[in-house]
């Protein structure tokens, strides 16, 4: 199910917010539906999935991973966008971060030193990717976040200037072609 086209966001946080199927706006095709499938997910993404510590996913894990992921990206989006993100989501947003970060301990064995979940506890999973999404918005790697131009996929840019528009130059970026390339014999216009 999952293949290299699926994760090239740049970083795991980005990738984990891309696990919808769709090629608009739209995020109506949700990708994770079920435990078994995050956990392939998991492995498809080279994310070590043995540190869960037994901890297996269940549904309810699923639906409030899919719920905080819709939440990040309306964060991100907006936040991309200049506008006034929602009141209520960017209150749920930190709640959750500051909830998920309350239930971490610091791992000082790596660096750069980063939170991580304790793998005893009952909200393991969301505290994953909560502290995943919040990992990413406070590395120097934020700052070049920018969302496809055709879909609602993020990405890193990491170019020169304007840099990429498309989450992946032969799906959006391809589809982008043909329609100004219609639109232009469509005006009689034959380059």
């Amino acid at each position: 199910m999952w293949s290299n086209e699926n994760f090239i966001g740049g970083h795991i946080a980005l990738d984990f917010l891309n696990t919808v199927g769709d090629t608009d706006k739209s995020r109506s095709d949700n990708l994770i539906t079920s435990p078994d499938v995050l956990l392939d997910w998991l492995t498809a993404s080279n994310t070590e999935v043995e540190d869960a510590k037994g901890i297996p996913p269940s549904q309810d894990d699923v639906d409030a991973l899919v719920r905080f992921r819709e939440l990040a990206h309306r964060v991100l989006s907006y936040s991309l966008e200049n506008n006034t993100v929602e009141p209520d989501d960017i209150q749920t947003f930190e709640a959750q971060i500051k909830s998920s970060l309350g239930r971490a301990h610091l791992d000082l064995g790596t660096a750069p030193a980063r939170w991580i979940t304790a793998g005893d506890n009952s909200h393991y999973w969301i505290d994953r990717f909560v502290l995943l999404v919040e990992g990413f918005l406070s590395s120097p790697e934020a700052a070049k976040l920018r969302q496809c131009e055709g879909c609602s996929w993020f990405f890193l840019n990491s170019g020169r200037g304007r840099g990429r528009r498309w989450c992946n130059m032969s799906t959006c970026g391809n589809r982008h072609k043909v329609a100004a390339h219609r639109k232009r014999l469509l005006d009689g216009d034959q380059r």
